[in-house]
């Protein structure tokens, strides 16, 4: 089967790594990457040895598929343009910058049948998660941490859209209901939008997340606790570590059986844009769809909604 022929657009601090991937992937060829600066867009186009052009439109008749790593607000006119040849997209997180264009945006996908669309969650594809999905492990609470100092870039957006998202959507997933309810308080440090975050859903069937997000802690941490039925996972993201503890019954009484996962790594951005790929080519391969990317855009949208009122109130005390 010949290969998928892809452009990258954007190839900023995630786009690099785009084209990095796209460049190797053995079901791809990175035909061209695409960013108004022609600097950068040089230098990376000459790493991976490939072209660089300034506008998408120079060079949607020569591909099946682009790689959208450009700002958020940018989201919505790409993945169009994109649509509107007939191309399949995959989005970096968050799907669009607001709900209203997600929904254009899966609107014109639907328009499309046959192609692709998928989101860039890659907390999906860490080999940890998987690790976690495969044993149907069912979570009755679980807690989410996800905190790093300040990246100085994203600054267009709060730190719900920009870091909770992963979580937002991998507890939707893990989960496996769509949530009900959305408490959170947040306040902003070093932006004028929330940089701290503190969020706590229901789920419909009775489980609870709490989900924290911060982007001006000392260090990094991105940890998820789960406790289902006589049992505890706890999964390290950047380690890509899964253990595990069940309460068990035998002849002596109960004992509590811990397990390390025996996990293979693997570069979750690397494991996702190969799955993309594969399921352009209509090969095996899961992606995060648009309708789910829209979904956490939804959740998050509440998440805000509630910070935001938390702040008014402070603001009246």
């Amino acid at each position: 089967m010949s290969k998928l022929k892809v452009a990258v657009v954007g190839v900023g601090h995630l786009g690099q790594h785009h084209a990095r991937i796209a460049a190797a992937s053995p079901h791809a060829e990175l035909v061209a990457v695409v960013d108004p600066g022609e600097a950068r867009g040089r230098d990376i186009a000459a790493k991976h040895g490939t072209a660089w052009v300034a506008t998408l439109a120079e060079v949607l008749p020569k591909v099946d598929a682009v790689q959208v790593a450009a700002p958020t607000g940018l989201h919505h006119a790409i993945g169009m343009e994109a649509l509107a040849a007939g191309k399949h997209v995959l989005m970096e997180k968050p799907l669009a910058a607001t709900l209203a264009e997600g929904e254009a945006l899966l609107a014109a996908l639907a328009a499309h049948p046959g192609r692709v669309g998928a989101v860039g969650h890659l907390e999906r594809f860490n080999p940890a998660v998987k690790a976690l999905r495969d044993r149907a492990f069912k979570p009755r609470f679980l807690e989410a941490v996800r905190v790093s100092p300040f990246p100085m870039r994203s600054l267009e957006v709060d730190v719900v859209m920009d870091v909770m998202i992963h979580d937002l959507d991998l507890l939707r997933a893990l989960v496996g209901k769509p949530v009900v309810d959305v408490e959170a308080v947040g306040v902003p440090v070093l932006t004028p939008h929330a940089d701290l975050v503190s969020a706590r859903l229901k789920f419909e069937g009775g489980a609870f997340a709490t989900v924290t997000a911060s982007r001006v802690a000392q260090k990094k941490e991105r940890t998820l606790r789960a406790f289902g039925d006589r049992a505890y996972a706890k999964l390290d993201f950047a380690a890509q570590k899964l253990e595990l503890l069940r309460l068990v019954m035998n002849g002596g009484g109960p004992e509590i059986v811990n397990e390390q996962a025996d996990i293979e790594e693997g570069e979750p951005l690397k494991l996702e844009i190969e799955a993309f790929h594969r399921a352009c080519l209509g090969e095996e391969g899961e992606v995060v769809t648009w309708e789910e990317g829209l979904e956490a855009m939804r959740v998050a949208d509440q998440v805000q909604r509630a910070v935001a009122k938390s702040l008014a109130e402070l603001g009246r005390a």
